[in-house]
């Protein structure tokens, strides 16, 4: 795209603040949105902030955990008093980790679904009842994943989640679509990105299994989806509702189940990867 279709456009990203929310809120930012990002951590949101100000982005924040409709609600009013009305939103806020299923607790399934599918309802709910209250137009996209659709093993509690988010997706798509809302999904495949990579995928083996699924071997560039996800919010794309847009360099069509080959790796790695992962959390 050309210009800056985004001018005068106020745009609310969850989970803003690293990865793939970040480089979505420069390409967009760049395209003359105000940008919005929201997080749980406030250290990370400054410095997100300031990297985003330093190219010459109009960037703000606020601390918000999407798992309390509460505080999203009391947020969403706070950005529409101060700013102005919201435009668009992004749902990107996402846990999820590699684990054998057996080794999970409840508390992880719950964490992951509460982030995932409860967050993205929290933020939609809360924005789409100011748009239809004020009779404005909005764009909703929702960040899911191919194996929404196809299963996967070692990734159920994201599995389950994030089927919800793109079910949600199409079923709100087909009801507000009549009041001038649309809501759209990427479902991006692998992305090498600071922050949920390394949470995601701690071992080069792994990684080097998930690019031999790739048919075009590689993995994904962030500026690729950070492009598309800017065409489906913007008015380019106004005919488009309802979709969940794949971006994953035929993976899924190669074979699906993202991590569906991990069940070939011996019980020695998956001790390797809890310790790895208790290390992460602790920090």
């Amino acid at each position: 795209m050309n210009g800056k279709p985004f001018a005068n456009k106020i745009v609310v990203i969850s989970g803003g603040a690293t990865g793939l929310g970040l480089e979505m809120a420069k390409k967009i930012g760049s395209y003359g949105a105000t940008i919005v990002i929201l997080s749980r951590n406030e250290e990370r949101l400054n410095d997100a902030v300031e990297s985003l100000k330093k190219e010459g982005i109009n960037a703000h924040y606020y601390v918000c955990d999407v798992r309390d409709h509460v505080k999203v609600d009391e947020t969403v009013q706070e950005i529409w008093n101060g700013l102005g009305p919201i435009n668009c939103l992004i749902n990107n806020a996402a846990g999820n980790f590699i684990s054998r299923t057996e080794d999970l607790s409840v508390k992880a399934f719950e964490t992951v679904i509460g982030i995932v599918l409860m967050g993205t309802i929290h933020l939609s709910l809360s924005v789409g009842k100011m748009w239809i209250k004020e009779q404005i137009k909005g764009s909703i996209l929702n960040i899911t994943t191919t194996y929404s659709w196809t299963g996967s093993g070692y990734v159920t509690p994201s599995a389950a989640a994030k089927g919800g988010v793109t079910a949600f997706t199409r079923s709100l798509a087909s009801e507000w679509g009549s009041r001038g809302i649309r809501v759209n999904a990427i479902a991006p495949g692998p992305f090498k990105t600071e922050g949920a990579w390394k949470r995601l995928v701690p071992s080069e083996v792994i990684e080097k299994e998930m690019t031999k699924r790739v048919p075009l071997g590689r993995l994904g560039n962030p500026e690729e989806i950070s492009e598309l996800a800017a065409y489906l919010l913007s008015d380019y794309s106004g005919y488009i509702n309802g979709d969940v847009v794949t971006i994953d360099g035929g993976e899924w069509i190669y074979g699906g189940g993202q991590f569906n080959q991990l069940s070939t790796l011996p019980d020695e790695f998956w001790e390797s990867l809890k310790e790895s992962r208790k290390k992460i959390q602790s920090n």
